[in-house]
């Protein structure tokens, strides 16, 4: 066949080329340094948290620039602020940025104190009745958000009660969202909150459900409802990597994330607060029984929601302290891979099942016509190892060819 004048022609000869991957489940609000959750750790005293939202909006461009070099053609922002929304559309159009899917601040059932009063910056709504969730839906509309999310939160030993007293919230916010032809993504990190939010017709849980092992009757519920969940397998372990002040940067961060969020994860061993940094250390030595127990329950979950049909899809929760942009996304697959899933599986929730995550999957997530043409050209054989999956010699992002090395300048993290 003759290509059309003007067409460009790239030689893929003994490459491979695969669709553009997906991260489904990442925060453009969130830098991955330290600094960035002052709910989780308080450091407003060294840097406010002003500063901080205002460079992850002066880096927006250069996070999606390396999104993209990294193949990663769509990323899926659950979880977001009014002025994140708004910045996301002077993005639509760029054929060096993935292209961006994003909720508005999140509908939760509780809100830190930390991000209250942030007006247009803040990332939560908290719902306290029925008329709340409905309200906080349709307060998002004019910046149209792509889908919603609900931070479906319970805490203390009594996590089922409190989840069925929230359940008339989080039903009335998924039935309104749907009642508007949106799609409803829930965090709901306990089985009870996952199974009562896949009951009243959430389409995407962002966490596999790590308080105890699933059953196959759970597995069932999600399938037959043709619900999507999200990995985010390594988020979590993030935190205490950092607060245990053992963050070791690879070869990989140094590549594709941002120097300045890398460099606060290095160096917070050094902040000037010992006592604080003493509480934290002790605080990561005595949950290391209860984190290993929990990686294990992630990792079987994962496992078992895949073989049971469920469409597992690759997700980083990046942003979060000691879970840079970008660069997670390999560790994320290597855990995957842990946890049992095979090459063509994680390939799989990594671009159709992406896709799948926000309904779009007859618009990308595969190589076929009339699809958006988000592809990668490898060097190597994905399929035999992840570190094939970093031999990119082209990116086709929205149709626009790229060599991966052209979309920023990298700034290298010694």
């Amino acid at each position: 066949m003759t290509a059309r004048k003007g067409t460009q022609v790239i030689d893929g000869s003994g490459k491979f080329l695969i669709p553009g991957l997906v991260d489904t489940h990442m925060h453009f609000f969130q830098s991955g340094g330290v600094f960035t959750r002052p709910d989780q750790i308080d450091l407003r005293k060294y840097k406010p948290y002003s500063e901080e939202i205002a460079w992850t909006h002066n880096n927006m461009e250069n996070t999606l620039r390396r999104y993209s070099s990294a193949g990663i053609t769509t990323v899926v922002d659950v979880g977001s602020t009014i002025n994140f929304l708004i910045q996301r559309d002077s993005f639509r159009t760029k054929d060096y940025a993935p292209t961006v899917y994003m909720t508005g601040p999140l509908l939760t059932t509780f809100e830190p104190p930390e991000y209250k009063g942030l007006q247009n910056d803040g990332p939560f709504y908290e719902m306290k009745t029925v008329e709340d969730a409905r309200n906080y839906v349709h307060k998002q509309l004019p910046y149209k958000p792509d889908f919603i999310k609900i931070a479906y939160l319970v805490w203390g030993s009594n996590k089922d009660s409190l989840a069925r007293s929230f359940l008339p919230l989080v039903k009335a916010a998924i039935d309104e969202t749907h009642k508007l032809g949106l799609r409803v993504a829930v965090h709901a990190t306990e089985r009870i909150t996952a199974q009562l939010a896949a009951e009243a017709g959430v389409d995407h849980l962002v966490h596999v459900t790590l308080d105890e092992l699933i059953k196959p009757e759970f597995v069932q519920l999600l399938k037959s409802k043709n619900i999507v969940v999200s990995s985010s397998q390594i988020v979590f372990g993030g935190y205490s990597t950092v607060f245990g002040q053992n963050y070791r940067l690879n070869e990989t961060d140094s590549y594709y994330s941002h120097p300045a969020p890398l460099q606060t994860l290095v160096d917070f061993k050094n902040l000037p607060d010992t006592a604080l940094l003493n509480e934290l250390l002790n605080s990561v030595k005595n949950d290391q029984v209860r984190e290993r127990r929990r990686d294990s329950i992630l990792g079987v979950n994962l496992k078992r929601l895949a073989e049971g049909g469920v469409p597992v899809a690759t997700s980083t929760d990046g942003g979060n302290i000691g879970t840079p942009h970008v660069s997670s996304y390999f560790r994320e697959l290597e855990v995957m891979k842990e946890s049992g899933l095979d090459m063509w599986q994680l390939l799989q929730s990594s671009t159709i099942n992406g896709a799948k995550a926000v309904g779009k999957e007859n618009i990308f997530g595969s190589i076929h016509e009339n699809k958006r043409a988000d592809m990668v050209l490898l060097r190597k054989n994905p399929l035999e190892s992840i570190d094939n999956w970093k031999t990119i010699d082209w990116v086709i992002n929205k149709g626009v060819a790229w060599k991966s090395d052209t979309l920023f300048m990298r700034s290298v993290l010694k």
